[in-house]
């Protein structure tokens, strides 16, 4: 294995070199919170909704319909976010990193409201009533989350434990909270954490080193020095 850092912008790149067909592409930003309005959440699902490169509703969508892919998804964990893609067939592999890789770096929805209405939250009206309900999808979600007891134990828990940390808030939303969240602070969310020297790039398999560099490096010239920003200071006792 080889750890890489980018010369101009100080991303990171792990490479793992292994006699594996199966090869395996990630990129994770630091991503903690300072509320629980689902910044996070709802930017793992906003990305994938077009980007510069690929202008059209729902990439994600079109590469689960033709991809060869073995693994395509997006997790929001606590203190960060995950794009993983994985594929035996070499050409597919290259093609799920190159829309991955202008997803997270160049999405629609840093510009478009309507991905984040869409995607997080909005007014709506319910069977031509004229009282007002929220909608999206990542509300929805959470929603969903919060009806499960063992969930809400797990959050209050959480928050009991880390009281003076990040890791009191709940990254991927609260019913309560996620109307809160306005597309100003996306985008401001957005800047600060998804500067590639915020991420860790990583590979896995058979695939030719030095192309993995260059995949990468492609991306990359458009960025300047960034910084890191996701530390977070341990729990005093």
């Amino acid at each position: 294995a080889y750890v890489f850092t980018h010369q101009r912008t100080h991303a990171e790149l792990i490479s793992v070199v292994a006699a594996d067909e199966n090869k395996c592409f990630g990129v994770t930003f630091g991503t903690p919170v300072e509320n629980s309005n689902g910044a996070p959440h709802v930017l793992e699902h906003s990305v994938l909704c077009g980007s510069r490169k690929y202008p059209i509703k729902e990439p994600f969508v079109e590469l689960m319909k033709s991809s060869q892919q073995t693994f395509l998804n997006a997790m929001t964990f606590p203190d960060r976010t995950v794009y993983p893609v994985a594929s035996c067939n070499l050409q597919d592999f290259y093609n799920l990193i190159d829309v991955y890789l202008d997803a997270v770096l160049h999405p629609r929805a840093a510009t478009d409201p309507m991905v984040h209405a869409q995607e997080g939250w909005h007014y709506s009206t319910t069977d031509g009533k004229d009282e007002l309900d929220f909608k999206g999808v990542v509300f929805n979600e959470m929603k969903g989350v919060y009806s499960s007891h063992e969930a809400f134990h797990h959050y209050q828990t959480r928050e009991a434990l880390f009281p003076n940390t990040a890791h009191r808030f709940d990254s991927g939303g609260h019913p309560l909270e996620i109307p809160d969240l306005t597309f100003e602070y996306l985008q401001q969310f957005y800047r600060k954490h998804y500067h590639p020297a915020n991420g860790r790039f990583w590979f896995y398999g058979d695939d030719p080193v030095d192309k993995r560099l260059e995949v990468v490096n492609d991306f990359l010239v458009d960025f300047q020095e960034g910084q890191r920003t996701e530390i977070i200071d341990a729990q005093p006792l």
